[in-house]
């Protein structure tokens, strides 16, 4: 059996990547602790090793989620295909982190950030909630990336 060889991320993307995932985490914690983003920012920087996390995209995402949180579910509950009570905690802290992404940070291609968001739901979330995940990203990002996703279809 032959093991695909791991390309090393340079260094800032793999920041970001570890970023995201304590973005996830946190946003799990707030939805089931009704803790507010400061308060969980604070534990998780004093109970994390954050030395090779990108602490202030980490923060900046969490202020904004919170701040914007109508904003951004109204990018993404459309798409859901059901009730939103119905969802894993964890698919809609992925959904809430990449939607944020996908409308907050346009220098990061779409295309990343649903790959990013894919790890993340298979990761922590529910078995084949990734696939659920995708579909969801994929509308949000055609609704909110027109032009990046035309630019490619060229």
């Amino acid at each position: 059996m032959m093991h695909k060889k791991t390309k090393r991320i340079p260094e800032p993307l793999a920041r970001k990547h570890r970023a995201r995932k304590r973005l996830v985490q946190a946003l799990y914690q707030i939805h089931y602790n009704d803790m507010t983003a400061r308060v969980v920012i604070d534990q998780f920087l004093e109970e994390q090793d954050f030395n090779k996390v990108d602490t202030e995209f980490f923060k900046s995402a969490l202020r904004y989620i919170e701040t914007n949180k109508d904003e951004i579910e109204a990018h993404i509950d459309p798409h859901l295909g059901r009730e939103k009570s119905s969802l894993g905690a964890v698919e809609y802290a992925v959904l809430t982190m990449a939607t944020y992404e996908l409308i907050k940070h346009i220098e990061t291609p779409f295309k990343v950030i649903i790959n990013e968001a894919i790890l993340m739901a298979t990761e922590f979330g529910a078995e084949g909630g990734h696939i659920f995940v995708n579909g969801v990203l994929t509308k949000v990002a055609a609704a909110t990336r027109k032009a990046e996703i035309a630019a490619q279809t060229k």
